[in-house]
């Protein structure tokens, strides 16, 4: 039986195929093929712990990256030394939520990408890139202001990946 030239076990082949598709797609062992974390450092050794790329990658810094295929809930950075979770894009983990750039907004408080995400719906893209110049700052012991990624930057080496988070000396604002 066909309708307009489309068989009945055609369309019924192409759902099934289409349906499989969106289930592969859906899985989280398709976007993550390794379940298996592991912590390792610059020369393969075990550590205690990962540590974001930063700027040296793409999503390097921890962060809400939306796009194709990632709409997490928590932050996550790529890794370095490829540790941490495997994806068919590279490593990467979760990272400390304190850790995540913020924008101020017209109400004088400080919202993360998702938290405008969240609120603004299909306009919270748009009115995250406008609100740029409004990004947090913290006084670092130095005496300068930065962002939360040059902030990262500047303590780093100090502190480690979890420590610098908690890198109390300097005040948001």
């Amino acid at each position: 039986m066909a309708f307009g030239g489309f068989s009945v076990w055609r369309a019924a082949s192409v759902a099934v195929v289409l349906s499989l598709l969106s289930a592969l797609f859906a899985t989280p062992v398709f976007w993550r093929p390794f379940s298996s974390s592991s912590a390792k450092g610059e020369w393969k050794q075990e550590t205690s712990g990962y540590m974001c790329k930063g700027r040296a990658g793409t999503h390097g810094y921890c962060g809400y990256h939306f796009h194709w295929g990632s709409a997490e809930d928590q932050p996550w950075c790529r890794t370095k030394h490829g540790c941490g979770q495997s994806g068919t894009k590279g490593s990467w983990m979760h990272c400390d939520a304190k850790g995540v750039e913020r924008r101020r907004v017209e109400d004088g408080k400080f919202y993360t990408s998702k938290q405008f995400k969240d609120f603004y719906g299909s306009k919270g893209k748009d009115l995250w890139t406008a609100a740029a110049r409004y990004a947090e700052k913290r006084m670092s012991r130095n005496g300068k202001p930065y962002s939360i990624f040059e902030f990262r930057d500047y303590y780093i080496d100090e502190y480690g990946e979890e420590g610098w988070v908690k890198a109390e000396d300097g005040k948001w604002y």
